[in-house]
């Protein structure tokens, strides 16, 4: 499949998310009651975020002039897919077809719902990707492999899959350091990047530095004043309390 084409698929699938996803309350619902960490907000923030900044048409261009994507002896890569946050794993399906290589996919327990209806589109609008995306339950005749769990699941991954060229992803942990002057927008940002998608991103700050006698009532303040919705799932307020 040429370049151009798989470009062209993928900023028409942006504007159907737009249209047939985003506005499809039934399905966020539906995708919402099957993972309820996946809230109708956060899948909407999600997928905003794919369209304006995976299948942007600029964007997209500028990120494949980077490489040499020679289209011959294309290849099985199998993605096990995280569930962490919703479509977590879509950029991974991007990577594989851009790349001109066939994707043959195990979708996680947690996010069956939204990927499944997005691969629909984008077969509807280049009937080409349907013998390029292959799902699976046990990935096997593939060729290299990207897999994205825990460490004991990364543990795993690489007996299985060690064998072919891979990338396999961990635990990450990410932290923020305090310097007693931040503004009160500054400790709201700081707040987004602790609560979004209520912490389950690899990149959420987990761990906060502060200065010997930081008056901590002050953050959770800022936090709780603005950040007030997270309280509406009782399973995240017993576990922010």
């Amino acid at each position: 499949m040429h370049l151009n084409t798989v470009i062209t698929a993928f900023v028409s699938l942006g504007i159907e998310i737009e249209n047939k996803i985003l506005t499809n309350e039934d399905l966020l619902l539906k995708a919402y009651y099957h993972n309820r960490w996946f809230t109708v907000a956060n899948i909407k923030k999600s997928l905003t975020a794919v369209v304006n900044y995976y299948l942007n048409k600029e964007k997209l261009k500028h990120w494949l002039s980077n490489y040499e994507i020679v289209a011959q002896n294309p290849k099985r890569v199998g993605i096990v897919m995280a569930g962490n946050l919703p479509l977590v794993g879509f950029h991974d399906l991007l990577c594989v077809l851009a790349s001109g290589n066939t994707a043959v996919i195990k979708l996680s327990s947690k996010d069956k719902i939204l990927l499944p209806e997005i691969i629909s589109l984008l077969i509807a609008i280049e009937p080409q990707f349907k013998e390029k995306i292959i799902y699976a339950e046990i990935l096997k005749d593939i060729e290299a492999v990207i897999a994205t769990g825990g460490n004991n699941a990364a543990r795993y991954f690489d007996y299985y899959f060690g064998k072919y060229p891979n990338i396999i992803r961990k635990n990450r942990n990410a932290i923020a350091v305090l310097s007693g002057a931040e503004t009160n927008e500054q400790l709201l940002a700081l707040g987004n990047d602790v609560f979004q998608y209520y912490g389950l991103g690899c990149r959420n700050v987990s761990m906060i530095f502060l200065p010997e006698g930081y008056k901590i009532p002050k953050l959770l303040d800022v936090w709780e004043d603005n950040l007030n919705y997270l309280m509406d799932e009782s399973s995240y307020k017993n576990n922010y309390d």
